[in-house]
C-alpha cells in the first residue's frame, strides 16, 4: 500500500513585512517634509508680500467679504483666493491663509509624488528619492505668496489623473468614462490655476493620446471607440468651467477665458504692440481693490485718466506685470504675418540661452534628467508599452518646457524662476520611476556602474539640500555666490513695512480706505494691503505732490493722501502749496526708488493730506 505524500500547508502569506515597514517609512518622510515646509511658512509669515500676492489677497478678501461681483477677476485666476477666502472668512490673517494655501500646495506635490513613485515601482526607495531631492525645493518656494507652487501641485495632480486614464484606457467603456471625467475636472482646475496649463494640459492630453495610439498601431491592437476619452473629457470640462466663463464674460461684456494671454504675450510678435496705450494714471478697478495691478484686462486698466499734466515730465520706463516683459531688443516695424513670425522666432532664439541657463541654475538636474530619458527613448531602451506612465510623465514636462520656451524673452533674463518650478519634481519623479529598471540593467554590467548611479542619485539629493536650503551654488552651477541659507527654525522677523504699516494704524495718521498714492509706487502697494487703504498708480511716473497739474489729477481721481519717501537725512519739505502734513515715519525700507531689488536705507515717510 503507497502512502501518500502529506499535503503541505500553504505558505501563509505576510505582505505586511514587505509592505507596510516601507509604507511606514514614506509616510513619516513626507509628514516631516510637510512640517518642514510648515516651519519655513511660518517664519517668512511676516515678510513684505509681492505685487501679484497683492492682488491675490485683495481678491481674496472680496471673496471672503461676500463682494463677489468685484472679486471676479479676468486677468489674475481665481484658484489660489479662493482657496484663501474661506480661511479669511473664518478670522485667519492674510499671509497666514496664503501661507496655508502654499503649505497644502507642498504637501500635494511632495505626498502625492512620493505615492505615485511608490506605487509605480513598488519600492519605497524610489519614493524617498523623490522626497529627499524635492522637499528642499519646497521649502525654498513655499514663502512666495503667488499661486506658482499651486501650479507645481497641479502639475503632479494632473499627472495621477492621466496615469488612470491610461489604466483605464483598454478597461469597458463605462470605468473608462469615469477616468476621463477625472482627467476633465483636472483639466478644468488647471485653467482655475493658471490660465497658462490650459494649454498644458490640452497638448498633454491629446500628446498623451497620441503616444498611446502610436503604440497600440505599432503593435496591432485597437481600441473600441477611441472618441469616448476625449469627448468626455471636453465635455466634462466645459461643465465644470461653464459657470465661470459665464461670470467672466458678464462682467466683462464679451466671451472671456482671461485677459492674461493678451496682455502678457501681446508683444511677443512685433514691437510696435509694446505700448498697450495705458492712461498716465492708473487707477483701482473698482472700490474694493487694493491696486490698479487687481485687473490688467485693458478694458479696465485704461480706464483711469489719459492727460498728463504739463508740468510733469513723460515717464521713464513702464511696469510690467506678470510676465509682461516687453521683446524690444530689436527694432522692429513690420506688422505683416511675415514680419510677426520673424520677429517671434528672432525672439525666442535670443531669449532660449537665458531660458535653459534660468533652469539649469536653480535645479541643475532637470535638463540632464530630460536629455538622458529622451536618449533612452530614441535609442529603444524606453518604450510607452513598458513605461508608459514614465513617458507620460515625459510629454507633461517636454509640453510645460516648451510652452514657455515658445513665450520667454531675452529682456528678462529668460523669465521669473518661479514659473518653472515645477520642471524639476516631474524631472525628479521621472527619474524616480526609472531608477529600478536602470538599476536592474546597471546590475548586469558590474560594481563600477552601479557606482556611478548611485553617485548620480545622490548628488540630485545633495545639490537640491545645498541649494536651496543652504543657498550653495558651486559645484552644481557655475557660481560661487551663496544666497544665505533658508531660515527654518528662526525666521527674519518682522518686515520693517509691516511695523511702518502698524506705526501708521496706530498713529491714525493714515485712516481706513483711505485713497493713497506715492513717490515708491511697491511700498504704497503694500502699505495700503496692511493698513486696508486704496493705493493708486504705477512704477516710474514720477508723482511729485509740488506740482499742482498733478494735484489736480490727483483729485479727480478721488486721491486722498500722498506719501513722500525720502532719504532720513535730508531736509524737510514744504508742503504749505500741497496740504497738510499729518504724519511722519521712520523705516529701513526701498526708499527713493520703487525699482525692483533696490537695497533698504534709513527712510522717512511723510503722510501727506492732500486739499481738495
Amino acid at each position: 500500500m503507497t502512502r501518500s505524500a502529506p499535503a503541505t500547508a500553504e505558505p501563509v502569506r505576510t505582505p505586511s513585512l514587505k509592505v507596510f515597514p516601507g509604507s511606514v517609512v514614506l509616510g513619516l518622510a513626507v509628514v516631516v517634509a510637510v512640517v518642514l515646509v510648515g516651519f519655513v511658512v511660518s517664519q517668512q509669515r511676516l515678510q513684505v508680500v509681492t505685487a501679484d500676492g497683492i492682488s491675490y489677497l485683495s481678491i481674496a478678501q472680496q471673496y471672503a467679504h461676500g463682494d463677489v461681483a468685484a472679486a471676479v477677476n479676468a486677468y489674475w485666476s481665481p484658484m489660489v483666493s479662493w482657496l484663501m477666502a474661506p480661511l479669511i472668512a473664518a478670522g485667519v490673517g492674510l499671509t497666514d491663509a496664503f501661507g496655508a494655501v502654499s503649505s497644502f500646495a507642498a504637501a500635494v506635490v511632495v505626498g502625492v509624488g512620493a505615492w505615485l513613485a511608490w506605487t509605480e515601482t513598488r519600492r519605497v526607495v524610489p519614493a524617498l528619492v523623490y522626497v529627499v531631492a524635492v522637499t528642499p525645493a519646497m521649502m525654498a518656494a513655499a514663502p512666495a505668496r503667488t499661486p506658482d507652487l499651486l501650479v507645481v501641485a497641479w502639475v503632479i495632480g494632473f499627472l495621477w489623473s492621466l496615469r488612470w486614464a491610461d489604466r483605464t484606457a483598454a478597461g469597458p467603456a463605462r470605468r473608462r468614462a469615469g477616468a476621463a471625467v477625472v482627467l476633465g475636472v483636472a483639466v478644468a482646475l488647471g485653467y482655475f490655476v493658471k490660465l497658462y496649463l490650459l494649454p498644458v494640459a490640452v497638448v498633454s492630453v491629446v500628446a498623451w493620446l497620441s503616444v498611446r495610439w502610436w503604440s497600440a498601431r505599432r503593435h496591432g491592437t485597437r481600441t473600441a471607440r477611441p472618441w469616448l476619452t476625449p469627448a468626455v473629457v471636453s465635455l466634462a470640462f466645459a461643465l465644470v468651467v461653464a459657470p465661470w466663463v459665464g461670470a467672466l464674460s458678464a462682467k466683462y461684456e464679451t466671451p472671456m477665458l482671461g485677459s492674461s494671454f493678451g496682455v502678457n504675450f501681446g508683444n511677443k510678435f512685433s514691437s510696435t504692440t509694446n505700448d498697450q496705450g495705458w492712461p498716465f494714471l492708473p487707477v483701482p478697478p473698482n472700490d474694493a481693490a487694493t491696486t490698479p495691478n487687481e485687473d490688467f484686462t485693458p478694458s479696465v486698466y485704461g480706464q483711469g485718466p489719459f492727460d498728463r499734466p504739463t508740468d510733469t515730465p513723460a515717464p521713464g520706463d513702464e511696469t510690467a506685470t506678470d510676465d509682461a516683459a516687453t521683446d524690444a531688443t530689436v527694432d522692429q516695424s513690420d506688422t505683416s504675418l511675415v514680419g510677426k513670425a520673424r520677429y517671434y522666432v528672432e525672439q525666442r532664439l535670443l531669449a532660449f540661452p537665458y531660458y535653459v541657463k534660468k533652469i539649469s541654475d536653480s535645479a541643475p538636474a532637470t535638463l540632464p534628467i530630460g536629455v538622458l530619458f529622451a536618449a533612452a527613448v530614441v535609442v529603444g531602451a524606453v518604450r510607452f508599452r513598458r513605461s508608459p506612465f514614465a513617458c507620460t510623465t515625459a510629454v507633461v514636462g517636454l509640453v510645460y518646457f516648451l510652452g514657455y520656451a515658445a513665450i520667454t524673452s531675452a529682456s528678462s533674463a529668460g523669465g521669473n524662476v518661479r514659473y518653472y518650478w515645477p520642471l524639476f519634481p516631474v524631472s525628479v519623479l521621472l527619474a524616480a520611476v526609472m531608477l529600478p529598471a536602470v538599476w536592474r540593467t546597471v546590475t548586469e554590467r558590474g560594481v563600477v556602474s552601479r557606482v556611478v548611479v548611485g553617485v548620480a542619485v545622490g548628488i540630485i539629493a545633495v545639490a537640491s539640500v545645498a541649494q536651496n536650503l543652504f543657498g550653495v551654488q558651486a559645484p552644481f552651477v557655475a557660481s560661487t555666490t551663496t544666497t544665505g541659507a533658508l531660515p527654518v527654525f528662526s525666521g527674519p522677523g518682522k518686515s520693517a513695512v509691516l511695523a511702518l504699516a502698524e506705526d501708521m494704524v496706530a498713529s491714525g495718521d493714515l485712516p481706513t480706505d483711505a485713497r493713497i498714492i506715492g513717490t515708491n509706487t511697491r511700498v504704497t502697494a503694500s502699505l495700503a494691503l496692511l493698513v486696508d487703504a486704496h493705493a493708486y498708480g504705477r512704477s516710474g511716473q514720477g508723482y511729485d505732490v509740488s506740482s499742482a497739474g498733478q494735484r489736480a489729477l490727483f483729485s479727480q481721481v478721488g486721491v486722498q493722501y500722498f506719501l513722500q519717501f525720502d532719504e532720513a537725512g535730508q531736509p524737510q519739505r514744504d508742503y504749505d502749496d500741497a496740504g497738510v502734513r499729518v504724519g511722519s515715519f521712520t523705516a529701513t525700507i526701498p526708499c527713493s526708488s520703487d525699482a525692483a531689488g533696490v537695497p533698504p536705507t534709513d527712510c522717512r515717510v511723510d503722510v501727506v493730506r492732500i486739499d481738495p
